[in-house]
């Protein structure tokens, strides 16, 4: 089965990034779904509340759904094929506050546009910290519709600090006036996932996501270097785009509130 689902990750290239990565490096808990003795979709959910679901085509969405309900599992984000998250929704207690079509860009390190290769790059430091915490309430708000007011601080503050410790987060800017910032999220064989992409308002236009992305791919050991974001963002799509990245699928995001 182990081999089954790899080969089943592997079939979805960089839409399955964050599953090929787990079924490497533990995380979560998965849900195998059959049909018959044949292994024809997997379901992920994520140690932070993200559930990501593979499948074919032809999957039954309502008997997918039907299954994951079943497993009592918390999600909070779901990510998948479009019958498969759209199956869900029957299922929720509420509306959710987001369901939308989501495009996956990749690059791998040797395709990066190496003429917006920046030296300013850095690793986030502790003296970022507030400025990084509003950049992600900021984000939040813009592309997710999140109340900033409905974000618990400590945890926020405590995530912050969690990513500049584990050296996940890149910024442009000096230490406390951070101009544009990343988070480097699931990493394996399946590639590095980007997350988090935020340009603040007063430094847009400037091309500096373009080139924080593409300085921060180059130097990935992983062969392929992956993010989502909204097909209708297409200002952070043109970005990714002169960064090096092509687009390499889609998929239905559904956000809970």
């Amino acid at each position: 089965m182990a081999a089954a689902a790899r080969a089943l990750a592997a079939g979805h290239g960089a839409c399955a990034s964050y599953v090929a990565n787990a079924l490497v490096e533990p995380d979560g808990d998965f849900l195998a779904l059959l049909v018959g003795d044949e292994l024809r979709g997997l379901c992920w959910f994520g140690s932070r509340g993200n559930l990501v679901l593979l499948g074919d085509d032809d999957l039954p969405g309502a008997a997918t759904a039907a299954a994951v309900q079943a497993t009592r599992i918390p999600w909070r984000i779901a990510m998948g094929p479009p019958p498969l998250v759209d199956a869900l929704v029957p299922h929720l207690s509420a509306r959710p506050l987001l369901h939308r079509d989501q495009s996956w860009y990749a690059v791998r390190p040797s395709e990066v546009d190496q003429g917006l290769l920046r030296d300013d790059v850095r690793m986030a430091q502790r003296g970022d910290r507030e400025a990084l915490m509003s950049a992600t309430l900021q984000l939040n708000e813009s592309d997710l519709h999140i109340d900033p007011r409905r974000v618990d601080r400590r945890w926020l503050r405590d995530s912050v600090l969690g990513r500049i410790a584990e050296g996940s987060t890149h910024v442009i800017g000096p230490v406390g006036g951070v101009q544009t910032k990343l988070d480097l999220g699931s990493r394996g064989p399946g590639g590095c996932v980007v997350e988090g992409v935020f340009t603040m308002p007063q430094w847009r236009g400037r091309g500096l996501a373009a080139g924080l992305v593409a300085s921060v791919a180059a130097q990935r050991p992983e062969s392929l270097v992956c993010l989502h974001v909204g097909v209708a963002n297409f200002a952070a799509r043109a970005a990714y785009e002169r960064a090096g990245m092509s687009e390499q699928g889609r998929c239905r995001l559904l956000l809970l509130g």
